[in-house]
């Protein structure tokens, strides 16, 4: 059995999604000599899972069943491009119940700054994949829309329908093909999204 790292580091230096909560960090030393950390960020820092609640949708962390986050993954590598068609998709044969992780040029350049165009999951993809009747979206970058997009499909077409949306992840060592996901999130409540350490197994 081999255990894949696909989840990325909270720590302060890491690079966030414009304008959200910076990740602080601070130290506290008790008298009996214990050490805490108090921690300072979003909940859509690092790998995590996107609830409907982000897009605006009714529903926290907590609508999503765990089973959802536990299971086989198909990772699909689509290139040399900076929108996911349709198309690209259709070309994959997506089929019913089926974890789709999306493997871009994200994951090739790396994670270490924030870049202002990245690989994205366009409307219309977003729209087949709920059609298809996935179980869940896994995408190898901070957001799964494009910047700049005219609309919010990306996110409501999967997650009005429950499908929950795995930002964040990095693909660069994973060759495409069927794996075990297990990406279970915290237990927040009431929140629209959560971190989790996201794993795939072969």
């Amino acid at each position: 059995m081999k255990i894949i790292d696909i989840s990325l580091p909270i720590h302060p230096d890491m690079p966030i999604y414009p304008g959200n909560q910076p990740t602080e960090f601070q130290k506290i030393i008790k008298p009996s000599g214990s050490q805490l950390t108090t921690m300072t960020f979003d909940s859509h820092a690092g790998t995590h899972i996107d609830a409907p609640a982000h897009a605006g949708l009714e529903g926290a962390i907590e609508v999503f069943p765990l089973e959802a986050f536990y299971g086989p993954a198909r990772v699909i590598a689509i290139e040399n491009t900076e929108i996911i068609l349709k198309q690209h998709l259709i070309d994959h044969t997506i089929e019913r119940g089926e974890r789709i992780l999306l493997k871009t040029d994200n994951s090739t350049r790396g994670h270490d700054a924030f870049h202002e165009t990245w690989t994205a999951l366009s409307s219309e993809a977003a729209q087949y994949l709920a059609e298809q009747g996935v179980a869940l979206v896994g995408i190898d970058w901070f957001g799964i829309k494009q910047k700049g997009a005219p609309d919010n499909g990306a996110h409501t077409a999967l997650l009005s329908q429950h499908i929950p949306i795995l930002e964040g992840i990095t693909l660069k060592d994973v060759q495409p093909g069927q794996y075990t996901l297990v990406a279970f999130p915290i237990a927040y409540k009431g929140v629209d999204g959560a971190q989790t350490r996201a794993v795939l197994i072969r």
